[in-house]
């Protein structure tokens, strides 16, 4: 009787260790392990090949972001204020998911017939902030991906900001150069200000302020920003990021959800993040600087700045791996069951 039950409890212990061995290894399942970044530019990745931020590059105070396997983020600690700014004027960071450079469908012609949609979904609070979109687009596509220098100190370069409500902070009323803006069945302000780096930089303020928006369209305001002469037809798509300008607290700010989709007009859209993004990037690389946030009331604008950030991009696990996956780890459960005792 003895030896049975010996069997039946390694059975089951190797068992129990198969599903284990499969929940630690699917990197955004249950068993996906939380991490902090704070104040660096440099990004840890999720799911859908996205690299989150805490992008501190304006401010002596301090900021952190907290991410899992899920393609999104929440702000976990902030001291940022307007007295520590280092420039005197907002914002203070800019923490952020976005697209990461190996992402193999940027760059993108702005000409393209290919659809560029976007899901966001947002949790608010406290503190003095914009919850916008980072849009940069460049017309050498070699600047997308060059990191010396980065896009955004390679000249040339246009930034659109799409903000979907914005506490405590307002665009400068001497930058807007157009009242009521319709833009995919929303009405807009628009904003003109030069970055600190000399980009063209476009800020379209969302009047009814949102905190979710769905496959939303981001190609009419690249056409917009051409129509105007502020962009190039034959420019290209570089990068896009969602985060939050933050100047005063910002601790809760979350996203619970974000999806980059750039496929085929009528393709089906992926009702989860899109996972067709490029590999997990080699962690040893050489980050490049970070994408600073610009927009700042009328009073000053910040000094040329740049913080030192990474940029990469993460898949997720093949589907016939994590077929094989369990079948492999049940055979060798048997095996290394009893030292498991140590393992986590």
């Amino acid at each position: 009787m003895a030896p049975k039950e010996g069997r039946f409890l390694r059975a089951t212990l190797g068992g129990a260790a198969a599903i284990a061995l499969v929940a630690a290894l699917c990197p955004w399942g249950s068993a996906a392990h939380a991490e902090t970044r704070c104040n660096t530019g440099e990004p840890g990745f999720v799911e859908g090949g996205y690299a989150v931020q805490a992008n501190r590059w304006n401010s002596n105070g301090e900021i952190c972001v907290t991410f899992e396997g899920k393609a999104g983020f929440s702000v976990s600690a902030s001291s940022l204020d307007w007295g520590n700014l280092q420039n005197g004027a907002p914002p203070g960071a800019y923490p952020n998911i976005g697209t990461a450079l190996s992402d193999t469908r940027l760059p993108l012609r702005v000409d393209s017939p290919k659809d560029v949609r976007t899901t966001w979904a947002i949790g608010t609070a406290d503190g003095d902030y914009n919850a916008s979109y980072d849009v940069w687009y460049h017309p050498d596509a070699g600047a997308c991906t060059s990191t010396a220098p980065y896009i955004v100190a390679n000249g040339g370069a246009l930034e659109i900001m799409i903000w979907l409500t914005s506490p405590g902070i307002d665009p400068s009323p001497e930058w807007k150069i157009a009242d009521g803006v319709s833009l995919g069945g929303r009405v807009y302000d628009l904003y003109r200000f030069t970055g600190p780096t000399g980009q063209v930089g476009l800020i379209y303020d969302m009047r009814e302020h949102t905190t979710a928006i769905t496959d939303f369209d981001l190609k009419p305001f690249a056409k917009d920003a051409a129509d105007r002469g502020f962009q190039r037809q034959d420019a290209y798509l570089c990068k896009v990021q969602a985060g939050f300008e933050i100047t005063r607290g910002g601790v809760g700010l979350r996203t619970d959800a974000f999806a980059l989709h750039v496929g085929d007009p009528g393709q089906a859209k992926p009702t989860g993040p899109d996972l067709t993004g490029a590999p997990m990037p080699n962690p040893t690389a050489t980050p490049p600087p970070a994408t600073p946030a610009q927009s700042v009331p009328p009073q000053a604008e910040p000094a040329p700045k740049q913080k030192a950030a990474g940029d990469g991009g993460a898949s997720g696990v093949p589907l016939p791996f994590l077929i094989v996956l369990p079948v492999v780890a049940g055979a060798a459960a048997g095996a290394w069951w009893w030292r498991r005792g140590a393992a986590r």
